[in-house]
């Protein structure tokens, strides 16, 4: 391992916030590089059972999420923690309080059940959000699943069947969003609070954008990045052609 690697895994440790640590999504990839080290991608995938193909989708520039039971797999292969490898949190290794999931068939529903319970899967669509001048629909599938505690999205009052993940392309919404960083939505949530960001949709075009309701009826479209993007005002009488999606409750993406 790269003394820049190891230095791109103690910032990630450094600077990760609660909500950050809640799930771990966009970090699983920097552990499964580190289990898999210097081996090819076909040795490893020997090591843990999977196809070369199989596991190269797990690492750039494919990020795949792997399935429960590939999930189990590594970890069982390296002997390290289901909650570690999926979160960050935790001991790495499993000690005499941690024992080896098996995964046999016998047995390998109550490892899938013991992740169930702890975690749960929203599924990510292959959508990309504009947080720049806009972006065109896409076809609405999932790309993928993302792994979140239940304990956190209970603490934060989200409703599970009602969230969903998309993906930031632009520049006009940071510091706090990137391009190309994980967008959790609550698209149970779409009333509009004034200062709150809200996936919408304003004609064909979605968007990531802090949303302010006016006296006269208008709704003001802000971005964080103000030096680059002016405030848009959608008259009363137009919005018809807006369309709030859901609150955005959670951003996640890499330290560069």
């Amino acid at each position: 391992m790269s003394d820049s690697y190891d230095e791109k895994i103690l910032a990630i440790k450094k600077d990760t916030k609660e909500s950050f640590q809640a799930d771990g999504i966009d970090t699983i990839h920097i552990r499964l590089e580190e289990l898999k080290g210097d081996l090819s991608y076909k040795d490893f995938g020997g090591k843990v059972g999977i196809s070369e193909s199989g596991v190269r989708k797990y690492f750039p520039p494919y990020f795949s999420m792997p399935a429960i039971d590939k999930f189990i797999q590594i970890a069982n292969a390296h002997n390290v923690n289901l909650d570690w490898l999926a979160t960050g949190v935790g001991p790495k290794y499993r000690g005499d309080d941690y024992p080896i999931a098996v995964t046999s068939a016998k047995h390998s529903c109550v490892c899938k059940d013991e992740f169930d319970e702890e975690y749960a899967l929203i599924p990510g669509y292959h959508i990309n959000v504009s947080t720049g001048p806009g972006s065109a629909l896409e076809n609405e599938t999932v790309k993928r699943h993302l792994a979140f505690r239940r304990k956190w999205l209970k603490f934060r009052g989200l409703d599970i069947a009602r969230l969903a993940v998309v993906f930031a392309k632009g520049d006009s919404m940071e510091p706090t969003i990137h391009s190309g960083d994980s967008i959790l939505i609550d698209t149970g949530h779409n009333q509009i609070e004034d200062g709150s960001i809200f996936v919408l949709r304003l004609g064909d075009d979605l968007y990531a954008k802090r949303l302010q309701k006016n006296y006269d009826g208008s709704i003001t479209i802000i971005s964080d990045n103000k030096a680059d993007y002016q405030p848009q005002v959608v008259p009363a009488d137009h919005l018809y052609n807006l369309a709030v999606i859901g609150k955005v409750v959670w951003v996640g993406h890499d330290i560069h």
